[in-house]
């Protein structure tokens, strides 16, 4: 009985310290993601300058800062919704609108992302949001504010809310659903604000 005893304390000690291990690792991953995103630098050019130099991001390149303070969220988006793109942020799908085009017309820029078991990271509390809600993306250009308009439960072959909506600017948050289940997806609508 003394011995069952000892293997479960150690057994329970082995199991804070991965608990541990992980978030620091993923907070340590994140930072880095920030601060390579803010050393960035942009110099002044024209607008002709600017267009030509424009090139398709890079897997697991970061392409701004998400925040949503709702639900006291504020992650890196990067380049690509692979496993290993988003294990340490959340991920722009290729297959939507480009981060060149966010602000425009006829847009839909997709971002998905995990429900981490660490409660308010990624997207943990995506459920939360309400009709109204703001989310903010700041990139290497300018900052978007959208506003939440609607919340859908979809299976995982429904691929067509990557699609624009006409005369829309939007971004759509995509996660799994519900929580460490892969059965269905939660998808969150918000639409480019006024200034």
């Amino acid at each position: 009985m003394k011995k069952l005893s000892s293997i479960l304390i150690f057994l329970g000690l082995a199991l804070i310290i991965f608990v541990a291990y992980t978030k620091i690792q993923t907070y340590m991953e994140q930072k880095k993601l920030v601060e390579e995103f803010n050393a960035l630098t942009f110099p002044k050019e024209t607008e002709q300058q600017a267009k030509a130099a424009k090139s398709k991001p890079k897997d697991g390149e970061t392409l701004g800062i998400l925040k949503i303070s709702k639900i006291d969220l504020k992650t890196p988006v990067v380049e690509g919704a692979t496993q290993d793109d988003i294990r340490y942020a959340v991920g722009h799908l290729p297959s939507s609108g480009s981060v060149d085009d966010l602000g425009k017309d006829n847009q839909n820029f997709a971002i998905a992302g995990h429900r981490s078991y660490t409660y308010g990271q990624f997207f943990n509390r995506l459920d939360e949001l309400k009709k109204g809600n703001k989310i903010i993306l700041n990139t290497k250009e300018r900052k978007f504010t959208y506003k939440v308009f609607k919340k859908k439960i979809i299976k995982p072959t429904d691929v067509e809310v990557v699609k624009p909506i006409k005369g829309k600017s939007i971004i759509t948050l995509i996660t799994c659903h519900p929580k460490n289940s892969n059965k269905q997806r939660l998808v969150i609508f918000a639409e480019l604000a006024a200034d």
